[in-house]
């Protein structure tokens, strides 16, 4: 950047502040591309299916932000932040776990996913959460998966996230529809410009 060290710690006080205010910038960004999803008018389904695409696609527009946002959830970077940084970061992270159990909770209230007293909704959101974290981290990873015997890690997630939903019964089951029309369908009404990005940097799709 064009600012000194010794301007850019005038305005923090350690590494830990500037990569949690990054992180901060980065999960403020996702709010907004997961509020999209959750706003989007179609099936609790497709809405929660414009989330992992939100995540998929913020992480191959900004991947150095992802990669940091890996680095704030070390115990040992955030016990050197501020507790004012460390609530900031919590709110931020309630927000976004928020939105996402909220389309949950609709799909429940609307009988998209059947009433099960065993059934608890945050199976849902951790699982797609740890799916999509580790994924998109190791797509960033450079590694290649085609000398591994592998298919491209996203087309996978794209697969298993559906997968996962149909473990559950949430209607309409990926058997009744084609999932990559609904991509597709997603991508060309909720996220055209974030897609136009992504042509023009010549970045993989999601």
């Amino acid at each position: 950047i064009e600012y000194s060290k010794g301007t850019v710690y005038n305005h923090f006080k350690n590494k830990e502040e500037i990569i949690s205010a990054i992180s901060c910038r980065c999960m403020t960004d996702l709010i907004e591309l997961f509020t999209r999803a959750k706003d989007y008018q179609g099936t609790s389904r497709e809405r929660i299916a414009a989330v992992g695409i939100a995540h998929s696609l913020y992480a191959l527009l900004n991947p150095t932000e992802v990669q940091n946002m890996q680095i704030i959830k070390s115990e040992a970077v955030r016990e050197k932040i501020s507790a004012e940084k460390r609530n900031e970061i919590l709110k931020l992270e309630q927000s976004v776990t928020g939105i996402v159990i909220e389309i949950v909770m609709d799909a429940l209230k609307a009988g998209d996913i059947p009433a099960d007293e065993s059934f608890v909704p945050d199976g849902i959101v951790f699982g797609l959460w740890t799916m999509g974290y580790g994924t998109n981290l190791l797509h960033l990873s450079g590694i290649d998966f085609q000398k591994l015997g592998m298919q491209q890690p996203l087309d996978i997630m794209w697969v298993n996230s559906n997968k996962l939903l149909d473990s559950y019964n949430w209607t309409p089951l990926s058997s009744e529809f084609d999932i990559n029309k609904m991509r597709e369908k997603i991508c060309k009404e909720l996220f055209h410009k974030e897609q136009q990005q992504l042509n023009e940097t010549k970045v993989t799709s999601c």
